[in-house]
């Protein structure tokens, strides 16, 4: 048992902080142009949320998990937290606010690839100074802090200064992808952009690295992912062939499942193979959390067990497929 913030705390743990929402998930033949209209051949709700979904994924891979977080005093809000509750994962840091909880809406093709637009809602009211008692009272040495960008940014600096406070490390995952301070760069161990985000930071690598970004680990969609570090040759680690069926939260299940790698101790290019497979095994199920691989199915495509893994009679319960 570690101690932070006057509390225990248990290591190895991922802290999630992030957006929680409530997904409207439509299925299309193809995704519109501008201005144009297509039909839809059905709908369906799904808990959903950038933050929501990487805690749930981290849960599922069987570590400890902590969400940090804002929703409404609502239904929408009631079904998100008991559905992360449900997954395994610690609410006990959720911020109640006075607006509706988020939402976001989804269009979906046949080969899997969509499109996403987000009502902040209560997302938007996320009060840095909770996240920061938050991951005080979370993190510890041996702890991974992993923040996205559907949250107030004032809250996203709060999670990395309580995060450097407590010994924790620091991954950021800067989607939706907007202009970010130094000071919030320079304190991420690792930075984990797709490549359009990559490209609309407009930060090259060279100065990411000069202000104190450890890593950055660039996910390519089909391709896999590629890791690059100060004074190393980039490393493309290529993706798991799959019959994709939802890219939805593809990414969110790759930086989950990166830091539950780091969290157990796997160095920067075993982290991403891994990372790599997760991502690839859930784009097999329909929607963001359709199919969360376990621990064990992801090491079954990796061919080794990862540090803390339990033995396959004691497998973790996977979500959804």
């Amino acid at each position: 048992m570690l101690r932070a913030g006057g509390l225990c705390v248990t290591a190895p743990r991922v802290v999630v902080v992030g957006s929680l929402n409530t997904d409207r998930v439509l299925s299309v033949a193809s995704l519109p142009a501008r201005g144009e209209t297509v039909p839809c051949r059905g709908e369906a709700v799904a808990q959903g949320g950038k933050g929501a979904n990487q805690a749930a994924a981290a849960a599922v891979l069987g570590l400890d998990t902590v969400f940090v977080g804002a929703v409404g005093d609502d239904l929408d809000g009631d079904a998100g937290v008991a559905e992360l509750e449900r997954m395994g994962v610690d609410v006990g840091q959720v911020q109640r606010v006075a607006a509706a909880t988020g939402k976001a809406t989804i269009a979906v093709d046949p080969e899997g690839a969509n499109f996403v637009i987000v009502y902040p809602g209560a997302n938007g009211a996320l009060d840095p100074a909770h996240v920061r008692q938050a991951v005080a009272r979370s993190a510890a040495p041996g702890t991974t802090v992993l923040a996205s960008l559907e949250i107030p940014l004032d809250a996203v600096v709060a999670a990395s200064v309580a995060a450097r406070e407590a010994g924790a490390s620091f991954v950021l995952n800067p989607a939706p992808a907007r202009m970010l301070p130094d000071e919030l760069l320079s304190a991420c161990d690792v930075l984990v952009p797709n490549e359009v985000e990559l490209a609309q930071i407009q930060t090259a690598p060279e100065r990411l690295f000069a202000l104190g970004v450890g890593a950055l680990v660039v996910t390519r969609g089909k391709e896999g992912a590629e890791l690059v570090r100060p004074r190393c040759p980039a490393l493309l680690v290529p993706a798991l062939p799959v019959d994709a069926r939802d890219t939805t939260g593809a990414g969110d299940a790759f930086v989950a499942a990166f830091c539950v790698a780091r969290t157990l101790g796997l160095d920067l290019e075993a982290s991403c193979r891994f990372a790599v497979v997760a991502g690839s095994l859930s784009t097999t199920g329909a929607g963001a959390r359709g199919h969360l691989p376990s621990r064990s199915e992801v090491e079954r495509s990796v061919g080794g067990r990862l540090p803390g893994s339990p033995a396959p009679s004691a497998e973790p319960r996977a979500a959804g497929g």
